[in-house]
């Protein structure tokens, strides 16, 4: 039989899932001579030379097998006190720790192991553009809340059986930093509700006006990611790990073994030499950037000053892809449209994540467009 007369069945679970919009952006950004590109979800800058050398070390001796399904204990040992230290997580010993091949594995875990067809969930919005994705793949139902909500907003909640409440702080697509007294109620409604409160923290250190906390630090049933990635340009090298109630850690480690088994080896050992790294330098030249940013385009743009992560989430006045098509004909300036991160079609995200003489000119690009 010719492959032209066979029909491919897609299971249905996935069937309607794109293309990032964001891949596409980087595959755009490859096509042009000289792009602006501010749609970069990654540091700009390399990987520390320390963290580097880690790896090096670690591929000389060998460590190049699979390890512990959880991680390897010297890793886990290393978080555990990250955890206690900078997070203020007690309870977070090594037991409550299993070690991820990245955020994305980590929600593919929990989703798999928590979402049943027809399991209602919160998601704070906008939000990063794999919480739809996954209940959607798992058959769920997605309720949504605006992230400036107040904590009596979430009363339109209680009755409902939620099993899931997930959110990202400080937040992609807009920076957004969720406050003490938000993320209480959120913990509260988990109560409520029996959800399992989900809290995402991959941008934890670009903190930039020192308000972030995490839920961890107050609720112990909270389930708490950390990543590598962003912290420390790892992106590729995929190491994130989870926090959560031993009965949860066990059963997501369980089905690891059955998908991932384990977080890349020589990643683990390089995680070790990236908990004892500085970045404080790397931050504070994000802030620097951050404020250029909201300067030069408050006056132009409806905007909120991003409080942590990297990036801007700006109000157009037309449809965010006539916007981003005008942008890559007119400036070749390379955007991601806000649609992917909210039901509007308003906003498109930029990424303050770059050189300088990038950024200048995509921020002079930005105040054109909008003239």
């Amino acid at each position: 039989m010719s492959q032209s007369t066979l029909d491919y069945v897609l299971a249905q679970r996935i069937q309607g899932l794109d293309s990032s919009a964001i891949r596409k952006a980087f595959e755009l950004a490859g096509s042009l001579k000289d792009p602006i590109n501010l749609s970069i979800g990654q540091p700009h800058f390399p990987c520390p030379p320390n963290i580097i050398e880690a790896g090096v070390k670690a591929l000389r001796d060998g460590k190049t097998a699979y390890t512990l399904t959880a991680g390897i204990p010297e890793l886990k040992e290393a978080l555990s006190q990250k955890y206690k230290q900078e997070n203020q997580i007690d309870y977070a010993s090594p037991d409550r720790i299993l070690v991820t091949s990245g955020i994305s594995s980590a929600f593919l875990l929990l989703f798999n192991s928590l979402l049943n067809e027809g399991d209602e969930c919160l998601v704070v919005t906008p939000h990063f553009l794999m919480y739809p994705a996954y209940i959607k793949i798992y058959g769920g139902k997605m309720h949504t809340v605006s992230e400036d909500f107040q904590p009596e907003d979430l009363n339109a909640f209680k009755d409902k059986k939620l099993k899931i409440i997930i959110f990202s702080t400080p937040s992609n697509p807009t920076g957004t930093v969720l406050t003490k007294k938000q993320l209480a109620a959120l913990a509260e409604l988990a109560e409520k509700t029996g959800a399992y409160l989900i809290s995402d923290e991959i941008y934890e250190k670009f903190d930039y006006d020192k308000s972030f906390s995490s839920v961890g630090s107050f609720y112990e049933r909270a389930i708490t990611l950390s990543g590598f990635s962003k912290t420390y340009s790892m992106t590729g090298l995929r190491l994130a790990s989870i926090v959560a109630p031993a009965p949860i850690i066990k059963t997501l480690t369980t089905l690891q073994q059955y998908t991932l088994v384990c977080a890349p080896s020589v990643t683990q050992w390089m995680g070790i030499e990236a908990l004892k790294t500085e970045m404080q330098p790397y931050i504070d030249d994000y802030k620097e950037k951050r404020d250029f940013v909201y300067e030069n385009l408050k006056d132009h743009y409806q905007l909120k000053k991003s409080g942590g992560a990297f990036y801007f989430f700006l109000k157009i006045k037309e449809k965010d892809d006539d916007f981003i098509v005008r942008a890559v004909k007119e400036k070749s300036l390379i955007l991601v449209p806000g649609y992917i991160f909210t039901d509007s079609k308003e906003y498109i995200r930029i990424s303050f994540a770059s050189e300088w003489e990038n950024l200048k000119r995509g921020v002079t690009a930005l105040k054109e467009l909008a003239s």
